[in-house]
Parts: structure tokens; sequence; C-alpha cells
């Protein structure tokens, strides 16, 4: 006769469930209890990392070794499980010797290969980890064309990067700009954003440039009057660029530079905080995060934290806080994982064709995870990043602010527009051309008025407007030949308010003028700021005489009693 015991069960949760079973079977249940209760991961899950030698004790080598040890001491993390790194050092030109180093660490049982930065030896090291079905983990922006599996990727997708600077440059009206880069692994493909730029009405001038050419390239970009500048340039570079600029004088308030760099308040921009230069630039670093606030004060009380400073307080630089972010989503996919299933090690050989059975299943919960991290919020569709957000920087009270955002499907977002406005040029008088025309500009009836005082109409008001809130003083002048400006193709030279402004005659003008292709390939409008609907002010019946210009005036305010005075047989119909 068998005895019956009481023994708590539960499959799936471990819980609490009374069975009464046999003694013979009591050996059975406890070993597969044990089994289904187990974590699913092992206690020991090796990282490896390949970074380039110029990163050996770098602040993204010290990120990554970082994150592994905040990981590792957190309990409500991973709990069961410790993480230990496998750290290589490859050379930028030594391909061969960056996947010997892999294939040793595959061999050694890593389960995650992340890095490099350098965008040819990556392009190995994702070879091998697709052979094999091993997750591999980027924080660089990939130029590699064609479809990749088994790859995470924490730095924003280059078409949206590209789709970023569009959405700045039309909000910004840029009709004629200079993209600089330096070489074909730069943060946006220049012949791609070309591209995706057809159907707006912007005249581009793309040079390639290294720090020996930069005073050519940029030379040249003065001598075609380009005042708007988008620059592509290693961040080692960029202090380079800043002297090439300085020795040219192209840091007035009529030069706008754009960086591609997401960390423009590392670099010291003493040199043009003074002359009203325009400075803009993308951050993806969530400054303002509780998070990166926390991370920031526990790495200072390091030894090694690899901090730099900026206006004498620390900071983390883009790379390292995308690395540092990089193992965190490893974690969480981990934390997933844990939940559904066991990670199986690996038996992996360079030399063998055997794939990872477990390789694809970790992969999957790594690609579905959504973090808060120091980037922001962390989440991926096949593979790369989205839904992410930039602050929009600028050059602002003599030090860099957050002015604005950009979102993928929001666009530009500015806090402030005034900020694109805010030069000190309140000392400087800009002389403004016109013409006349009703009801743009008149002039007054009273000839007792000198200079500005003797215009009036909705061009004056409008300029009286922009003046007050940019902070500028004007004078106004009338165009000696009065014309808009006619391109004469046997002279070749414009008239009118077009050569006055090709000519540096006048800083800018305010008139009624219609924009067609030809005014545009030389000079920059405004949007219209008025469309044609206000041809009905000209279907009237109007004086034949001398006062026509005075009732007309008077009719546009609204006193239309002053014109029923008139004598019909004095009138005519205007279409």
């Amino acid at each position: 006769m068998f005895r019956y015991f009481s023994l708590s069960f539960n499959v799936t949760e471990c819980g609490v469930i009374s069975f009464r079973i046999s003694a013979p079977r009591i050996l059975f249940i406890y070993y597969l209890n044990n089994i289904l209760c187990a974590a699913t991961l092992p206690p020991v899950i090796r990282l490896g990392a390949i970074f380039t030698e110029d990163e050996r004790d770098s602040s993204v080598d010290h990120s990554f070794k970082y994150a592994v040890y905040r990981i590792n001491k957190d309990n409500m993390l991973l709990s069961n499980t410790q993480l230990i790194y496998d750290i290589e050092y490859a050379s930028h030109e030594d391909s061969f010797r960056a996947t010997k180093k892999v294939c040793r660490q595959l061999e050694s049982g890593v389960q995650v290969i992340f890095g490099p930065s350098d965008p040819f030896l990556s392009t190995h090291v994702q070879s091998i980890c697709e052979s094999f079905d091993v997750p591999h983990i980027k924080t660089r922006i990939d130029y590699g064309a064609g479809i990749k599996k088994l790859f995470i990727n924490l730095y924003p997708p280059q078409s949206l990067m590209n789709l970023a600077h569009i959405d700045m440059m039309k909000f910004l009206n840029w009709t004629k700009c200079a993209i600089i880069y330096e070489d074909e692994y730069g943060l946006f493909n220049p012949q791609n954003l070309y591209h995706s730029t057809l159907d707006m009405p912007t005249e581009m001038y793309i040079r390639q440039a290294t720090p020996d050419s930069y005073r050519e390239v940029l030379r040249s970009v003065r001598q075609k009057e380009i005042f708007k500048v988008i620059v592509d340039t290693k961040p080692t570079n960029i202090n380079h660029f800043f002297r090439a600029v300085l020795q040219l004088q192209m840091n007035d308030h009529r030069y706008h530079y754009m960086f591609t760099t997401f960390d423009l308040e590392v670099f010291d921009l003493e040199d043009f905080k003074y002359n009203g230069v325009n400075i803009t630039a993308f951050r993806l670093i969530n400054v303002e995060s509780r998070r990166y606030v926390e991370v920031l004060e526990h790495m200072q009380k390091l030894p090694h934290s690899g901090l730099d400073t900026v206006n004498g307080k620390p900071y983390i630089q883009t790379q390292s806080a995308l690395m540092f972010d990089s193992v965190y989503t490893f974690a969480a996919g981990l934390l997933e994982l844990e939940k559904s299933l066991l990670l199986t090690s690996h038996n992996i050989s360079c030399s063998k064709e055997t794939k990872w059975s477990g390789g694809l299943s970790l992969y999957k919960y790594i690609s579905e995870a959504s973090i808060n991290g120091l980037t922001g919020r962390i989440s991926f569709f096949e593979g790369h990043r989205s839904n992410f957000q930039f602050d929009i920087l600028k050059l602002k009270h003599n030090k860099v602010q957050k002015v604005g955002f950009w979102r993928p499907n929001v666009g530009v977002n500015i806090i402030d527009r005034t900020s694109f406005y805010d030069i000190d040029i309140t000392n400087t008088t800009l002389l403004v051309m016109t013409r006349e025309e009703m009801p743009y500009v008149m002039l007054k009836r009273d000839t007792h008025q000198t200079g500005n005082d003797r215009f009036e109409g909705f061009c004056i008001d409008l300029l009286k407007a922009i003046a007050k809130q940019v902070g500028f003083q004007f004078k106004i002048k009338l165009v000696p030949d009065n014309m808009y400006g006619v391109y004469n193709p046997e002279t070749k030279a414009w008239n009118g308010i077009v050569r006055e402004l090709v000519e540096r005659r006048a800083d800018l003008a305010v008139a009624s003028m219609t924009i067609n292709y030809a005014r545009e390939s030389v000079i920059d409008f405004t949007k219209p700021f008025m469309n044609l609907g206000i041809g009905i002010l000209f279907k009237l019946w109007v004086y034949r005489g001398n006062l026509l210009r005075h009732h007309l005036r008077t009719w546009i305010s609204g006193e239309f009693e002053l014109l029923m005075d008139v004598n019909p047989d004095s009138l005519e119909l205007i279409e």
C-alpha cells in the first residue's frame, strides 16, 4: 500500500498548490520542480567587445566597463547572473587581426559582440556575427546597404539624420547652402541629402575637405557668397575648422554653421560668442533627465570615470552614453528572455559552420527591449533605433543653449523662435532698399518729414515690426531706377532692387516683389508675407485726377465715406 504526502508545487510559477502523490514519485517530482523553477539564465554571461586602439582607456572604454559594473551591482536587474566582459583592441588598418580576435572571443564563449566604432572593421565583425547567429550591438552610424540581420544599432539611422537636417533647412528657409564633409563615413551621405531636397528651392554646393584644405574650401564658399554651411567633419578636426573660419573672417551675423556633431558643447566657442555668428547642432543625450543626472553623479565618485568637462561641469559625450545604453539594452533583453526561455551556451568555432541555436532568440528579445537611457527613450524597429529625440542647440547669449527639439514623426519644434535672430546688432544700421508702390510703400503728403518718417504703407509697417522684434536700426532708400530687378542677358547684369542687393549696396529689401527662379538664384527671399488675394484692393473706382493717391489711401484705411463725395464723371474702373 502506498503512503501519500502533501507537496507544494506549481509548474509555471513555483507557487503553492497541494497534490497527494505516492512516495515513489516524490524524487521525480523534486527534480522536475528544481528544473522548472530554476533561473533560465546561466550564472555567468560573457560579453565580447572590439574597440580601436585609440579607444583604449578612453571614455568609451570606461563607459562600457562602468555599465557592466553597475549591472552586476544591481540586485533588481540580473540578480542571479554576472556579466563578464572580454575586450580586444584592434588597429583601424588591420581587419585580419580584428577578425582573428573576434573568432577567439566567440570560441571562448561570448554571447554578444559590441563595437567597433570603425566602419571598416565593423563590417567584418558584422559578417562574422551573421555567420554564426551571434547578436551584434553597434553604436555608430550604419552606411552599408542591403539586408542585414542580428544587429542592434543604438545610433540614429542615416535616413533620419538626413531628414532632421532637411527639416532644419526648411524651417530656416535656406535657399542656398554649402555642405562640407570630410569623408564618405560622415554623419550623413551628402549625395543622399541632395536628392532628398530636390523638392526644395535650395541650391547646394557640396565639397569634400580635410584639415589641410579647409581654408581653400571656405574661401570658395565665401567667393560664391554662400552664408549657410553644413559641416560634417570628425570631432577631432572641428577646432581646425574653427581656425580656418576665423582666419577668413567668416564669423559675422550673416553666417550660419550647422555642425553634425552631437557634442557641440565640448568645443571652445569663445571666439564666436560676441560677433553674432549662428552656430547650430543637434544633441542626442537627454541632459535634463533624472537618469543622466543620477549616472553623472555616480560616475564622478569613481577614480577613472572618463568624464569630460564643459564650462567647469562634468559631461558625458555621446559615444560614451551610447555605449553605456547599449550594455543596458542587452541586459534588458536578457531580463525578458529569462521569463520564458533557457539561454543555452554555444560551442562556436570559426573553422566550422555550426551556428548558435540560441542566438536568434537572444537577438529577438534584445531588439524588442525598450528602456530609458542616457540618450533618451530607446526602442528599435528591425534593429534600427526609432522614436528618439534630438535637442536643437544654438549658440545664444554667449553660450550653447537648447532652443527646441526634433522628432521623426513631429519634425522641428522651436521653443523660442527669436533664438535664430538673437544677434546683437542694435548699434548697426541696415540699409533697406525699396520701391514706391501703393499700398505697400508710399511717400507721405507731409513734405516736412525726413528720413524714414517720409514713408508709410504695409511694407513699412512690416519692416518696423521686424526691426523691433529682432533689434536693429534701419535706413530706407528708394531704388534709383524704380525697378524691382530684371536680368539683361546681353550685359549679364541685373537692374533695380536685385542689383543693389547683389552688388551689396543694400543689406536687405522690403517690397512687394514677385518671387521667381531667376531672382532666387542670386538673392534670398523670405516666405511670402501676402498672397495674390490682396489684388482685390486694386479693383475699385478711383480718381483720374491728382487726388488719386490720397483717396486710395483713405479707402484702404477704412474711411469709405471720403470717396462718396467724388463726382462719378471723374471715376474709372481699374480691373
